[in-house]
């Protein structure tokens, strides 16, 4: 959702209202979770952990930042600590999880394309990418939700735009540049 249709939208508290925060933020945290994620299912089931972090935190909430940035930053570290996880089970000498079999891809071809480039981004720079144009927040507002610095935010969706450029137009990474999806 935009930043200024956001903006129109009551604040409504963590805390004493969590059902309706919960109904009208799903839609967004499920799309940025399954943007970083890349699987719909991993994303349904990551989204409803990042839900249940956010209702067992409801109480340390502090308004410093809008509902619906807060959830968003355990929605983003969520999908990021999952990643991680399963870039380190790939590292097991015995894989201790089935390899995903064929998958229905019955989705559009730019979607893929997109989906491709997307994949050679480490977490952190998807995350960037992400929020800010699969849901329009500012650079501020990313920054707020990551936890970093708004320069910071502008470097990382600076690099994650090199990367998919390359990706897209199939040029290979220059000489000594480092593995895109070990970028941090």
């Amino acid at each position: 959702m935009p930043s200024s249709e956001r903006g129109l939208a009551p604040e409504l508290d963590p805390v004493t209202q969590f059902p309706l925060l919960y109904e009208r933020e799903y839609q967004a945290v499920y799309r940025t979770i399954r943007a970083m994620v890349l699987d719909p299912e991993e994303a349904e089931d990551l989204t409803q952990d990042a839900f249940a972090r956010a209702y067992a935190a409801r109480l340390r909430y502090q308004p410093t930042a809008p509902p619906g940035a807060w959830l968003h930053r355990i929605a983003v570290n969520t999908a990021i600590s999952h990643l991680r996880r399963r870039r380190l089970a790939r590292l097991l000498p015995m894989r201790l999880y089935q390899e995903p079999g064929e998958r229905d891809y019955s989705r559009s071809e730019a979607r893929n394309v997109v989906e491709a480039a997307l994949a050679d981004l480490s977490p952190k720079l998807r995350a960037a990418v992400v929020l800010y144009y699969f849901h329009d927040y500012s650079r501020e507002e990313i920054a707020s939700i990551l936890g970093i610095p708004s320069g910071t935010v502008a470097s990382r969706i600076a690099k994650a735009m090199t990367v998919m450029r390359r990706r897209l137009t199939g040029s290979p990474a220059p000489a000594g540049e480092q593995n895109p999806a070990s970028m941090r």
